[in-house]
């Protein structure tokens, strides 16, 4: 744990944690104080010397279960501080660059403003040339998605946008259309009909189900560019929401 002079001293930073048996980093992300070690702390806080019997759980997220597969092994998670001193703003940008960077991690999200993450050149051209769409009367939510998640997907924009959020069931229940976008721009529109629990248990996300919304819905933002305000930095939460 670190000293509480040596966390004044570190503010804001960006870590990585590291799978001793072959070196691979597999989870990134940002915080201050102790934040780097509490992973390891919640998935190993009833650790009594034995090994994990994996089928006690249902569900059990694959960050927690390669920190006990560690354990179990009789080695300890290898704990790297990236970048430090640095301002809340700066870590969020630190974290979505590395998490770009680094293929395989048991990350749940993609980092903050992946939408402005590693692209090809000749799509940035073609997508960041899009006109903006004019903010119609009706009250939509748009979720940010990127390529990397999107492969992972098999390309399925639908399974990409749908899953797996942190939101308020009581505010977002009164938005029934959700834009996908990527890069900055609407690849499609959706009528929800419902929110459930992410299927992966014990997540605190949210999936919706739905349908592509009707044509005349999706005219108005299909191929255009979401508006500058929900594209500045600094707008880093992949759920927005619009009255």
């Amino acid at each position: 744990m670190f000293s509480p002079e040596v966390i004044e001293q570190l503010q804001y930073y960006v870590y990585r944690l590291i799978d001793p048996r072959n070196g691979q980093t597999f989870y990134v992300g940002k915080g201050k104080g102790n934040r780097v070690f509490a992973h390891v702390e919640d998935a190993l806080r009833s650790y009594n010397g034995e090994s994990y019997e994996d089928n006690e759980e249902d569900e059990i997220s694959s960050k927690i279960q390669q920190i006990r597969d560690i354990k179990n092994a009789g080695l300890n998670v290898l704990h790297v501080i990236q970048r430090y001193g640095l301002t809340e703003k700066e870590a969020f940008e630190v974290e979505a660059a590395l998490i770009d960077a680094y293929g395989e991690l048991t990350n749940i999200q993609s980092g903050h403003a992946s939408d402005r993450g590693v692209n090809n050149a000749e799509v940035l051209q073609r997508e960041l040339s899009y006109e903006e769409y004019e903010e119609p009367d009706l009250k939509y939510i748009i979720i940010k998605i990127n390529n990397r998640v999107l492969e992972e997907r098999g390309n399925d924009i639908y399974e990409t946008t749908r899953r797996a959020w942190k939101v308020n069931l009581r505010k977002i229940d009164d938005y029934k259309y959700c834009l996908a976008v990527l890069n900055g721009v609407v690849k499609n529109v959706y009528y929800i009909q419902g929110w459930r629990p992410d299927h992966n248990a014990n997540t605190g996300r949210y999936e919706f189900h739905g349908e592509e919304a009707p044509s005349e819905i999706r005219d108005l933002f299909v191929n255009k560019r979401i508006p500058a305000k929900y594209r500045k930095k600094g707008m880093a939460a992949p759920v927005l929401y619009h009255d």
